[in-house]
C-alpha cells in the first residue's frame, strides 16, 4: 500500500467521523470507529516518514477514540 493511498484514507475516514458525529443522529458513535481508521492510517503515515509529533497526537488520538467508542458504543 502507497503512502499516498493510506494518507487518503486516513483523511477520508476522518472526515467521515466528524461528519457522523457532527449530525449527531442514531449512528453518531460509529463517528468513534472511522476515527480508529483514521488513527490507524495516521500512525502508519507518520511511522513510515518519521513523523513523531504526528505519530504521538494521533497515538493520544487513539485513546480519545477508544474512549468515545466504550461511551456511545458498549
Amino acid at each position: 500500500m502507497t503512502t499516498n493511498l493510506i494518507e487518503g484514507l486516513a483523511a477520508a475516514f476522518g472526515v467521515l467521523g466528524t461528519m457522523l458525529l457532527a449530525l449527531n443522529g442514531p449512528r453518531a458513535g460509529w463517528g468513534f470507529v472511522a476515527y480508529l481508521a483514521s488513527n490507524a492510517g495516521w500512525i502508519a503515515f507518520a511511522w513510515i516518514h518519521g513523523h513523531w509529533g504526528l505519530l504521538a497526537q494521533q497515538l493520544a488520538f487513539t485513546v480519545s477514540s477508544l474512549l468515545g467508542v466504550w461511551v456511545w458504543l458498549v
